[in-house]
C-alpha cells in the first residue's frame, strides 16, 4: 500500500472516530441529564454513565490500554490525581485509571465546548478562572474540598498544557497546594504512548497504539509546607518522566511515611501490578 493510500485511510478512520466519539458523548450527556433530573447524586451517575461512556470512546479509538497499579495504591481513597497532558483523550483515559467518581480541573473556557463542556459541567468539573494566583488557589481549593465532602476525587494536569513533543514539562505547584488545602493525598498517573495516538495540533488519530498507564500510590500532602510541596511536585515530575522513558515505575516508587507515623522506613521495593484493558 502506498503512503498516500495509508494517509487517506487514516484520514477516513479519524473522521469515523470523531463522529462516533461525539455521538457517544452526546448519549452520555443526555443520559446524565435524565438521571440528575430524577434525583440521582452525581457520583453514582459518574459510575453508571459518565465513566462508561468515556471508556467507550477509548475503545472506539482502538487504543490498546494497559493499566499498571502500584501495590500501595488504595482504590477506595479519594485523591487528587496528576496526569501528564497529551491530547483530547486524557480525560477518557483517566476514566479507565481512576476506579471511582472524579471531577476534572480545567480552564473555564472549556466548559463552553458543545457536548464535552456540558458533560464537564454536569460532572462537577472545577473551572480555573483567570485572576490573581492566591485567589485562584483559594477558589480551586474551596471547590476541591466540596468534591471531597461528597466522595469524589479530582483529576488534574500539573503541566498546565498539552505537550507538543511528548516531553513532560515542569509540574506547577498550584494543584499540589490545592490537594493539601482540600485535605487530599496526591496520586501521579503517567500515560506512556498517548503521543502516538494523537498530538496537539492535529485531528488525526492513530489506531492500535499500545498505551501503558502507571497509577502510583497516594502521597500525603497534609501538613506540608510550601517548600515541601515544591519538592513533592519535583519528585513526582521526575517519576512521571521515568515511567514515560522506561515503561515502569522507578525502584524507589514508594511514598514516604506520613509525618505522624513511624519513621523507621521500609526497604522493600514492590513492583507494579498490571491490568490490560
Amino acid at each position: 500500500m502506498t503512503t498516500l493510500a495509508k494517509r487517506a485511510l487514516l484520514v477516513l478512520w479519524s473522521l469515523v472516530f470523531w463522529s462516533l466519539a461525539f455521538t457517544w458523548m452526546l448519549v452520555g450527556a443526555v443520559s446524565s441529564i435524565l438521571l440528575l433530573v430524577v434525583g440521582f447524586p452525581y457520583p453514582k451517575v459518574h459510575m453508571w454513565v459518565t465513566a462508561p461512556i468515556f471508556k467507550r470512546v477509548i475503545q472506539v479509538s482502538l487504543t490498546r490500554m494497559h493499566l499498571h497499579y502500584h501495590p500501595d495504591f488504595d482504590p477506595e481513597r479519594r485523591s487528587v490525581f496528576g496526569q501528564n497532558h497529551v491530547n483530547l483523550l486524557d480525560g477518557h483515559l483517566a476514566s479507565w485509571a481512576i476506579p471511582h467518581a472524579f471531577s476534572g480541573l480545567m480552564n473555564a473556557w472549556q466548559f463552553k465546548i458543545p457536548i464535552y463542556g456540558w458533560l464537564m459541567s454536569m460532572s462537577k468539573g472545577i473551572p480555573v478562572k483567570r485572576g490573581r494566583r492566591d485567589e485562584t488557589i483559594k477558589q480551586i481549593s474551596d471547590e476541591a474540598r466540596k468534591r471531597r465532602e461528597i466522595g469524589m476525587s479530582v483529576l488534574t494536569f500539573p503541566e498546565g498544557h498539552r505537550t507538543l513533543d511528548g516531553k513532560i514539562r515542569p509540574f506547577r505547584r498550584g494543584v499540589f497546594l490545592m490537594a493539601r488545602n482540600a485535605g487530599y493525598p496526591f496520586v501521579p498517573i503517567a500515560a506512556k504512548g498517548m503521543i502516538d495516538v494523537n498530538r496537539k495540533g492535529t485531528w488525526i488519530f492513530n489506531p492500535f497504539v499500545r498505551v501503558d498507564v502507571f497509577i502510583g500510590p497516594q502521597f500525603e500532602t497534609e501538613g506540608l509546607e510550601d517548600t515541601e510541596i515544591a519538592d513533592l511536585a519535583k519528585r513526582l515530575h521526575d517519576w512521571t518522566v521515568y515511567c514515560i522513558e522506561h515503561g515502569r515505575w522507578p525502584d524507589d516508587a514508594k511514598p514516604d511515611e506520613p509525618k505522624a507515623a513511624n519513621d523507621a522506613g521500609d526497604d522493600e521495593r514492590p513492583t507494579a501490578t498490571s491490568a490490560s484493558r
